[in-house]
């Protein structure tokens, strides 16, 4: 949604057959004062004529198989890829953009479930490599990490968006943790002008690299965010005392990502202003006043 929204922000008046979308099934997009179309993946015959750079940045997701099952999660990613490849392999591709996680760097963290999830990122960043060295073709794989702002969607599975809820609709957030936890968020609004930025820029390389934030926040300070932006000065917060542990530190190595953000003469959006976007995008959609 957001490297949508930032391509028709540059290009409002881009030809149809000159961006196109798609997903599991034909539906329409309300982007700015447009509504792009998205057409099934599995109907695709080609893209057209011209160059074309390829954005995967979709994901089968445990929530969207019967039962959770893992095997079967892995299996339609799979063929998600595939049918990704096959159709860069169609086009004049001027370079094929594969979303990754920075979940590669911590494989055996987490339960069952998100063990899976990271081999299976790590192995598609695999593929990805094998087939750019196949065909000579270029690609770009971004690691994402935390990501705010506008489009937010699976909102309670992560801290921030589980943040919001919280306190808007229960007027008090709970920290699990006890121990510290460090994040770094990007806002995604941000990431789309870079990446979009970087899928450009023939001097970028094809090793994988982090999508790291410039600000590295504990969970007790994004809690605080929160509340600022809530108009909560000084939000209730539940939480343990801290222990003695190092912490959980996932914020990436950002460098090459914000040399390419200092590139485009922009710094690293400040937290306050993330935070607050996702709160105004929540809110803009309704999701704060549900229970």
């Amino acid at each position: 949604m957001a490297l949508t929204d930032h391509v028709l922000a540059v290009c409002p008046d881009l030809p149809p057959d000159r961006l196109r979308l798609f997903g599991s099934s034909r539906r329409p997009l309300q982007l700015r004062d447009q509504r792009p179309l998205i057409e099934p993946l599995d109907a695709l015959s080609g893209l057209g004529n011209g160059e074309w750079l390829i954005l995967h940045a979709a994901i089968v997701g445990g929530d969207r198989v019967d039962g959770g099952d893992l095997q079967e999660m892995r299996r339609r990613n799979d063929a998600l890829l595939g049918r990704v490849l096959a159709l860069a392999d169609m086009a004049d591709t001027r370079r094929l953009v594969t979303v990754s996680s920075g979940a590669v760097g911590r494989p055996d963290m987490g339960p069952p479930d998100r063990v899976a999830y990271t081999a299976m990122k790590r192995e598609h960043e695999a593929v990805v490599a094998d087939w750019a060295r196949r065909t000579g073709k270029s690609v770009l794989v971004p690691r994402v990490f935390n990501l705010g702002g506008p489009f937010i969607n699976h909102t309670e599975a992560y801290a921030l968006g589980a943040f919001i809820l919280a306190l808007a609709r229960r007027g008090r957030i709970t920290i699990g943790a006890a121990d510290p936890v460090f994040r770094s968020f990007v806002h995604v609004s941000e990431m789309a002008r870079v990446i979009l930025d970087m899928a450009v820029d023939e001097t970028q390389s094809a090793e994988p690299f982090d999508v790291g934030g410039a600000e590295v926040v504990e969970l007790g300070a994004l809690a605080r965010a929160v509340g600022q932006a809530l108009g909560r000065s000084d939000p209730p917060i539940e939480r343990q005392e801290p222990g003695d542990g190092p912490g959980d530190w996932y914020v990436g190595d950002g460098r090459r990502y914000q040399g390419a953000l200092f590139r485009r003469g922009e710094h690293p959006t400040p937290l306050a202003r993330t935070v607050a976007d996702t709160v105004a995008y929540l809110a803009a959609t309704g999701a704060l006043d549900e229970t």
